[in-house]
């Protein structure tokens, strides 16, 4: 088997991963809260990434400086803000209404770019962007309304936060491109863990420390470990044997895996708009990315 196949065969696996932490954050989140979740899961994925992060920097032959003030703000965006709001998003709405939100994520992506990096707004990309939001907003109005409706509301909105945040950080990520990728990113996981600790230390405040299961456990390492940590590590090596357009393509698996996993795991109800508003969306992701791919960074999750 070739060195290509390899990769496209580990590019699966690890976006079936990340797929799958929507149904583990879900089940996670029944006994921890969701902000001690994050510092907790995000400061094992650190740990993780810690010893090939020193190695690589070692091993260059003339180390750059480092950009820390872009570093500081992806930690910021893509770390903290991400999970503080889609931990908390996590512990309102179920796995798969959470998964058909993210899936707008590419179109978001492209939209920070005309934005923030003034790429071309052409028609098509226009159109996909346009049918993305659309789509949202019809898997927010087909979630399924129970006496917790205001709750679900919010969480819906706080995915849409996370989905935001994963956009710009995206898009800011292309300042530090030309940087190591491992290097860069393990500083990037571990100052967001920095971050994440003192909003962990305001949410347990006064409260006992939560008990929490094998089960439990066994899902917030599997999250920090291998989601957030050995997954990474995956993601580059596949990227060394394909174009990163085409890498991008396989992100789109992600939701699809939340979302069956959701309703076969944890038996999410899904209604018939919600699945509307999924399809729309996926039409949008398709047109934006049919004319142009473009390159998605590594995934924090």
């Amino acid at each position: 088997m070739t060195p290509r196949y390899i990769a496209i065969l580990l590019m699966i696996a690890v976006m079936m991963v990340w797929g799958s932490t929507f149904v583990v954050t879900k089940q996670a989140i029944a006994e921890i809260p969701p902000l001690l979740l994050s510092f907790i899961r995000i400061g094992i994925g650190a740990l993780v990434l810690l010893p090939f992060g020193v190695y690589r920097y070692r091993r260059m032959a003339t180390p750059r400086p480092l950009p820390w003030a872009a570093i500081a703000g992806l930690s910021t965006i893509g770390v903290a803000i991400y999970y503080l709001s889609f931990n908390t998003a996590m512990s309102m709405i179920s796995a798969s209404q959470s998964a058909l939100v993210q899936s707008c994520i590419p179109a978001m992506t492209a939209l920070a770019g005309i934005a923030m990096l003034h790429e071309r707004a052409t028609r098509a990309r226009v159109l996909g962007i346009g049918l993305s939001i659309a789509g949202v907003l019809i898997v927010f109005s087909g979630a399924t309304l129970t006496d917790a409706s205001a709750s679900s509301i919010r969480g819906n909105l706080l995915m849409l936060v996370s989905v935001i945040s994963w956009g710009i950080y995206t898009a800011l990520a292309k300042r530090v491109a030309d940087h190591d990728p491992v290097v860069v990113t393990t500083l990037i996981i571990g100052g967001g863990a920095c971050m994440l600790l003192p909003f962990a230390m305001i949410e347990m405040r006064g409260q006992p420390w939560p008990t929490i299961s094998a089960r439990a456990w066994v899902g917030v390492i599997y999250l920090g470990a291998i989601a957030s940590g050995a997954a990474f590590l995956v993601y580059n090596y596949a990227l060394r044997h394909m174009d990163a357009g085409q890498a991008g393509v396989f992100a789109n698996l992600i939701p699809i895996v939340g979302v069956l996993s959701g309703v076969l795991v944890l038996h999410d109800p899904l209604s018939a708009r919600a699945m509307l508003g999924a399809g729309i969306v996926m039409l949008g992701v398709l047109i934006t990315g049919a004319e142009k791919p473009t390159a998605t960074t590594p995934r924090l999750r």
